[in-house]
């Protein structure tokens, strides 16, 4: 047994969590928001999990695992939807602390949201006949929709951490697929089975293309988990403070 996916685990969530008690940015003290969003978001995820797991979408390699499953996922699984949106949204508040005042950009990034529904539109059309695109893309797309409708101040610091998290994704995704610079160019539409995964992706379920060794299609993936996280987060925050007055 080679547990690497609960220390990647770990090594995501373990410096966030210990980072949230510096009392300039006390994360902490949104605990109370974040955790119950965590909840409902990791119920929907996982479920969604276990259903691609059980077609065939995606798997996971026994030999980088403890060994331990819940509900027909390995505990790491669980964990993963534990420690990446909390180094995420951790990240989200550190910046939004610690860059107040993003400028022009703040009022482009209601223009880069239209964009982000464009494109999962768009993928949802082009890769209906791959389901793990289709479905995040049709998740991505409907959530889009619903934080388009109403005005949102904080849609420019979530972009700035999302394209400021994007290499540590792509980095620790790619550990979980099996990252090998080498052998794998940067981009490329390769059909072969990624070797020595922790994770592996059917790929006739997915667009085909990877970063790496990871399919592009997680990053989409990421983003929906993480702008749940943030949504669900802003909203019971301001809802707070509303209560408070």
């Amino acid at each position: 047994m080679n547990p690497v996916y609960l220390w990647v685990d770990l090594a995501v969530f373990l410096p966030t969590f210990l980072l949230s008690f510096d009392r300039r940015v006390a994360f902490y003290k949104q605990w109370r928001s974040y955790w119950p969003v965590n909840a409902a978001v990791l119920a929907g995820f996982v479920a969604w999990d276990i259903l691609f797991t059980q077609w065939g979408v995606w798997g996971f390699n026994p030999a980088y695992l403890v060994g331990v499953d819940l509900l027909g996922l390995p505990i790491e699984e669980w964990g993963f939807f534990i420690a990446v949106p909390y180094a995420c949204t951790f990240s989200y508040a550190t910046l939004k602390h610690y860059v107040p005042n993003l400028g022009a950009f703040r009022y482009g990034a209601r223009s880069v949201t239209l964009a982000a529904w464009v494109l999962s539109a768009w993928m949802f059309w082009a890769f209906s006949g791959q389901i793990y695109p289709a479905t995040t893309a049709a998740f991505l797309c409907l959530t889009m929709t619903a934080l388009l409708l109403r005005p949102n101040r904080w849609f420019g610091h979530f972009w700035l951490a999302y394209a400021v998290l994007l290499i540590p994704f792509i980095l620790s995704n790619g550990v979980l697929t099996g990252l090998d610079f080498t052998a794998y160019p940067l981009l490329h539409n390769r059909p072969e089975t990624v070797v020595d995964q922790i994770v592996w992706y059917n790929n006739s379920e997915n667009t085909g293309w990877r970063i790496f060794s990871m399919p592009v299609d997680d990053l989409v993936y990421g983003l929906l988990l993480m702008v749940l996280h943030v949504a669900g987060l802003e909203g019971l925050e301001r809802r707070r403070t509303r209560k408070l007055r």
